[in-house]
């Protein structure tokens, strides 16, 4: 039996490492690669926060995804015109497709979900920052409603320099600008919609055409559905400036004076003191719509403030022309005529 030597191990372990030598190099010379298959893409509209439903989706909302053509549906909307505008109807997730039973149709809002039986919706004009805390508050707050009156023209003394009141307190916001989530709010005029009762209702109507509304954040939540009309809830400029509201001049008094057929009028403060007379038609006591004329003249005769009214002047009188015959002086019998009396003369009517 013939024997293994180590020259025929060594040949051996040679050959069985040029077998696997060969074996590689023609594997990988025989090998073909596989290229991978990319799906096709395309760019969608998505938000890119979560959204709550009751928001109006605006371009600040909205991004844009990438998504397999072949993963589309016919419920996915492609495009930010038929997205912008439109009121989320169920919560939107971040970053993933718009479907468009997830929106109200386009001019469609979601209807009002009113706390009780009895409540109203009213929409009020709120003209500055300043009168919505700054544009802080959003829909489901609260807040306590003010309103302002400064008067007319010449009239700012009728409300004591202007008049501010709380007229109710907790009333519900239901939607700002018609939105019923949280929004940005304009620098000029928003629209609040709140929740009041018929009688809150009827107040605010007249209310908001007559001065400026505010709103004020009441973090005690809902009120009690009165109106707040009490003096606790009025202030004036007056009073915060701690004036006092001069008191309204009395009217003077008038007497009439009758001379015969004429009639002259006076007018006398409360302190028994001379203020003038009427100058224009006369005007009785008896007169409807008794007040003091606008235009007030001297007294008749000039008199001062002090005096007393001046006696009616007499009457003038003039000597009648005397009627008398001629005398002959050479006659010393012919008797002379008497001289007549003097006779007043007639005053012009």
């Amino acid at each position: 039996m013939k024997r293994l030597t180590p020259a025929a191990l060594t040949m051996g372990m040679f050959g069985i490492l040029g077998l696997l030598v060969v074996g590689y190099v023609a594997k990988n010379l025989l090998a073909t690669t596989e290229k991978k298959v990319v799906p096709a893409m395309r760019d969608i509209p998505m938000v890119i926060t979560d959204i709550s439903p009751g928001t109006i989706l605006t371009d600040k909302h909205l991004g844009l995804g990438k998504i397999q053509v072949d993963k589309l549906s016919r419920e996915m909307l492609l495009t930010n015109r038929v997205i912008v505008g439109r009121v989320a109807k169920t919560p939107l997730k971040a970053a993933e497709p718009i479907k468009a039973n997830q929106l109200y149709q386009p001019g469609e809002l979601p209807p009002f979900e009113l706390s009780g039986k009895g409540m109203r919706a009213v929409t009020v004009q709120v003209t500055d920052q300043a009168s919505m805390v700054d544009g802080m508050m959003k829909p489901g707050d609260h807040a306590d409603v003010l309103f302002t009156a400064m008067g007319g023209a010449g009239g700012a003394d009728t409300f004591q320099g202007g008049v501010t009141m709380r007229l109710f307190e907790g009333v519900r916001i239901l939607a700002i600008n018609r939105s019923f989530t949280q929004g940005s709010t304009d620098r000029g005029n928003n629209n609040f919609t709140l929740e009041l009762t018929e009688g809150q209702a009827n107040v605010i109507t007249l209310a908001r055409d007559k001065g400026k509304i505010s709103l004020i954040y009441n973090p005690n939540g809902k009120g009690n559905g009165g109106v707040a009309l009490n003096n606790a809830e009025r202030v004036t400029f007056y009073e915060i400036l701690g004036l006092t509201r001069p008191n309204k001049p009395k009217e003077p008094i008038l007497t009439e004076i009758y001379r015969g057929a004429g009639r002259s009028t006076a007018y006398w403060d409360d302190r028994g003191r001379f203020v003038g007379t009427r100058v224009g038609p006369m005007q009785t006591s008896n007169d409807r719509d008794y007040a003091l004329p606008p235009v007030l003249g001297p007294y008749p005769g000039n008199r001062t403030n002090d005096q007393a009214p001046a006696p009616a002047p007499a009457p003038t009188t003039t000597p009648a022309p005397t009627t008398s015959a001629p005398v002959p002086q050479d006659n010393p019998d012919q008797p002379r005529s008497v001289p007549t009396a003097s006779l007043p003369q007639e005053l012009p009517n």
